[in-house]
């Protein structure tokens, strides 16, 4: 049967109903104890011993020199490691940072092209009236140049009209009074 433990604040209190079950208070979770099978065991104990054996094996290479040296070296601890991995870390840490700054440019581009390109719709919609309202005035334009023509050649028309009949009465008073 499978031992529960409780997270959080454990009291000594057995329940009744089943014995090998702790209460734990009204709050709390109960989740089994994990107990290492055999082979989990085994993999520890040989994954401990692996560094160990890693410096024996060029014995059976019949290199005793290299098995001396690597009992005389010291040993990489984790502290080492670590240390190693601190540059490597800060480097990660510098780019992304990095990363946060350049996705932080790239909203503000992004942000400043939506507002280019509505800039750039609004100008292109001004042009497009622009050039419709231009299109009127050259229309009405075009409209009153044909009046004005009409109205110049019926003054045009008129006056030689005029004229004529000014000679004709100067020809005809002529004639009158001589």
């Amino acid at each position: 049967m499978e031992e529960l433990k409780a997270e959080g604040v454990a009291t000594e209190e057995p329940r009744a109903d089943h014995p090998g079950i702790k209460s734990l208070g009204p709050v709390e979770i109960l989740r089994p104890v994990h107990r290492p099978s055999r082979l989990e065991k085994t993999v520890g104990v040989l994954r401990a011993m692996l560094p160990l054996a890693q410096k024996f094996l060029p014995l059976l290479d019949g290199q005793y020199g290299t098995v001396v040296s690597n009992l005389i070296s010291p040993q990489s601890t984790p502290r080492q490691v670590a240390q190693t991995l601190l540059p490597l870390q800060e480097g990660l840490a510098q780019l992304e940072k990095q990363h946060v700054e350049l996705r932080t440019q790239v909203a503000g581009q992004s942000a400043a092209l939506k507002q280019i390109n509505e800039q750039v719709e609004a100008a292109k919609n001004l042009i497009e009236e622009t050039v419709e309202g231009q299109r009127n005035l050259t229309d009405r334009l075009e409209r009153i140049r044909r009046k004005v023509s009409i109205v110049a050649i019926a003054g045009l028309v008129v006056l030689a009209g005029l004229v004529t009949l000014n000679v004709v009465l100067f020809m005809h008073l002529r004639r009158i009074f001589p």
